[in-house]
């Protein structure tokens, strides 16, 4: 069976028997960066410890666990960040690490190539010094990101840009794409903000126009391919749910907090109090996200453009108050991929 087919097979079991195959850990909300995007808000609670951490990690293990993103804040900022790392090998995830890297050095860029960590995902938000310190607000942190990739690359590291798009940055992302180029690395942008985990929507007030959307869309060095794990699709007796979330993909908070997923901040149960299988499958919350199907809403199962939709319930229920309300920004986007599809078999 070719890889591809095998993780489609993978993640189509997960589906069927709801095995949490995918998690995305935020492990501090700390960060040395203030992005004017960002979508964290730091609660007034202390972070989980190593040891809390590592009790959680055991647990998703044996619940069938494979795939685990480490995430923040700044992930660097943890003085135990390769201790809890070392661990979650020796548990045989495979793991991808989301960072600003202006915390690493040569001696932490070995110690990830060490680790075998399958991917290291660094956020770079323009082509100059100028368009990204203006997005993160600190001076000399564009010098210090892409440095840190020259030394992952040095290490035989795979890695990946990751590029918001936002009205700083347009007209700036085609060059970004040709520095992931020359530096041999992989591009991946995203045109969706996220509003403040707290429902505070201003990061949104930075998203591009539908002109714009329009223009990415339609651009191939907006559509690099993900990570095979990533291609998520789903048999015919899951075909009409939005998302993995809730289904076999699930997010952790800095305070042990489980969610459906990142963008779906539904408190689902805390680790401190109850063990992670009793929330995967008991929780009345999780259930509830499990249960809902795109074709329950009534605008979506008569849409002419509904199979063009990347529906996300996490963003529709922050814009929209509720995840059975469609936004218009997914409707705008869905009627913009049909044109541009229409457009491509005339």
């Amino acid at each position: 069976m070719q890889k591809a087919g095998l993780f489609q097979s993978i993640h189509d079991k997960a589906a069927r028997k709801k095995i949490p195959i995918s998690c995305h850990f935020d492990l501090t909300h700390h960060c040395n960066l203030k992005c004017i995007h960002c979508y964290v808000v730091h609660d007034d609670r202390p972070e989980l410890s190593t040891s809390e951490i590592k009790s959680i990690l055991e647990q998703i293990a044996e619940e069938g666990t494979l795939y685990l993103t480490f995430s923040g804040g700044e992930i660097l900022s943890r003085k135990d960040f390769f201790e809890i790392a070392a661990h979650a090998r020796k548990l045989h995830f495979v793991i991808r690490l989301i960072t600003n890297a202006t915390l690493l050095d040569a001696e932490a860029a070995a110690r990830i190539a060490a680790l075998h960590i399958n991917q290291v995902n660094i956020s770079i938000y323009g082509s100059t010094s100028e368009i990204h310190d203006r997005i993160t607000t600190v001076e000399g942190s564009f010098l210090k990101s892409l440095k840190a990739i020259e030394l992952l690359v040095k290490q035989g590291v795979s890695v990946r840009i990751g590029c918001v798009l936002m009205k700083q940055n347009i007209n700036d992302y085609r060059n970004i794409f040709a520095m992931a180029e020359k530096m041999g690395v992989l591009f991946q942008a995203d045109h969706r903000l996220t509003p403040k985990n707290n429902g505070d929507i201003s990061p949104m007030l930075y998203r591009i126009s539908d002109d714009d959307i329009e223009k990415v869309f339609s651009d191939p060095s907006f559509h690099q391919p993900p990570d095979v794990h990533e291609q998520i699709k789903y048999d015919s007796a899951f075909s009409e749910i939005p998302c993995g979330a809730s289904h076999m993909t699930f997010s952790i908070s800095p305070y042990g907090d489980i969610y459906p997923c990142v963008q779906l901040p539904i408190n689902c149960g805390n680790l401190k109090e109850q063990s992670f299988h009793d929330i995967w499958y008991h929780s009345q919350e999780m259930i509830r996200i499990r249960s809902f199907r795109v074709p329950d809403i009534p605008e979506c199962a008569a849409c002419s453009v509904r199979k063009f939709c990347t529906y996300c319930i996490g963003l529709a229920r922050i814009e929209a108050g509720d995840i059975s309300t469609p936004s218009k920004r997914f409707c705008t986007e869905a009627g913009i991929l049909s044109k541009l599809r229409e457009g491509k078999q005339q």
